[in-house]
């Protein structure tokens, strides 16, 4: 049986979202986009009572939300909202360096394509953004405004409360991927946000649902429409079920899990000479752990795991792309801390005793490949 520590990729679904999502099946058998008919009207209800469930949950005061195929679409449809709204104007776009690679793709292209003007902003040494940057680009004029709640790779949490305040005196409009964060962090300051991105699976829902929050220009929704079809509100229903079972349930998982972390940050650490631990030693998300060793690719590790430990190098999304991952050369990492990285993700599925047989086989992992390395 394989510990799955991947979670920071997606989290195994919930018996009971994966239930949730079988009666939204049976019950809204009908196309929401039919309103011709007691079956579509049907559906639409439940579309919409999903969306104000979701909202509800996270204390959103927002007054629309679109249900999409998963983060990254949504993603990408914020990015064109922006676009449509600027009309012949070229939009302005600041996003930090070290968001998802589905944001920071589009905007790359939409760049080349000669439809935004893009500024990257850096981070410091842990991932979090670094203020200063953002209040001299909104000074500089900025439409849109892309933040992470809670980095994806090494699970730093943004201060949002005082970047929320830049956006609010600057006009420009705020957009953060909360994908990590929905579930495991107060949403106090992720919400009041103009745009907010949610993924059902980092929520232990459905893997291919996502919404984004707020009011989209009257085209946008449309592109929506056309782009994404008739909406799923099987998913959308799970979606926003696995929304509130995270929130009712996060306080006693987080404190759980950051207590497992912890166990498992300081059995590596008194293993492992030299390891390194990535992201802010303080403001991280309760289940992460991204560690840095030296001698060791993170490759090399994660290969020696197999069928034993499930863990990553980084973004799941950029497995099996060649190159450093873009987030810790954005935090200014060494040559050998980017080679040897290794992300490993908790969830609430785990247990002390998986987490502490992990920890015994990561080490050994580890150390065994350092020898190799070191002798060869």
């Amino acid at each position: 049986m394989i510990i799955y520590l991947d979670n920071m990729a997606a989290t195994p679904i919930d018996p009971r979202v994966v239930e949730r999502h079988g009666l939204a099946m049976l019950s809204a058998p009908g196309n929401a986009n039919s309103s011709e008919h007691a079956a579509g009207v049907q559906a639409k209800r439940e579309l919409d009572e999903a969306a104000e469930a979701l909202l509800h949950t996270l204390g959103s005061d927002a007054a629309d939300v679109t249900f999409t195929p998963g983060a990254s679409p949504a993603l990408w449809l914020a990015i064109e909202d922006t676009i449509a709204r600027a009309g012949k104007r070229l939009p302005r776009i600041a996003a930090t360096a070290v968001e998802h690679p589905a944001l920071l793709s589009s905007l790359h292209r939409a760049e080349r394509d000669g439809r935004v003007h893009l500024t990257v902003l850096p981070v410091d040494g842990v991932g979090a953004p670094q203020v200063e940057a953002i209040e001299r680009a909104l000074n500089n004029g900025v439409d849109l405004l892309c933040t992470m709640a809670v980095n994806n790779e090494v699970g730093t949490v943004t201060d949002l409360e005082a970047i929320g305040e830049l956006v609010s005196r600057s006009g420009a409009r705020h957009l953060i991927d909360a994908s990590q964060a929905a579930g495991r962090i107060n949403m106090k300051h992720v919400v009041a946000a103009d745009l907010v991105v949610v993924s059902g699976a980092k929520l232990y829902g459905p893997r291919r649902a996502g919404a984004l929050i707020g009011t989209l220009a009257t085209s946008s929704a449309a592109l929506a429409h056309d782009v994404f079809g008739s909406p799923d509100v099987p998913s959308a229903a799970a979606l926003a079920f696995a929304a509130q079972l995270r929130v009712e349930e996060s306080g006693d998982d987080e404190a759980r899990l950051l207590l497992m972390r912890d166990a498992l940050q300081a059995h590596l650490l008194d293993a492992l000479k030299g390891l390194r631990i990535n992201g802010s030693p303080s403001q991280r998300l309760a289940g992460s752990l991204h560690v840095s060793t030296p001698h060791v690719p993170g490759d090399v590790a994660v290969s020696r795991l197999w069928g034993r430990v499930a863990v990553s190098t980084g973004a799941a999304c950029q497995s099996g792309v060649p190159g450093p991952s873009h987030v810790l050369m954005a935090m200014g990492l060494s040559d050998w801390a980017r080679e040897g990285a290794v992300r490993i993700g908790l969830g609430k599925m785990n247990t002390e005793q998986e987490v502490e047989e992990a920890g015994a086989l990561i080490a050994a992992a580890l150390s065994s490949a350092e020898s190799v390395r070191r002798y060869a």
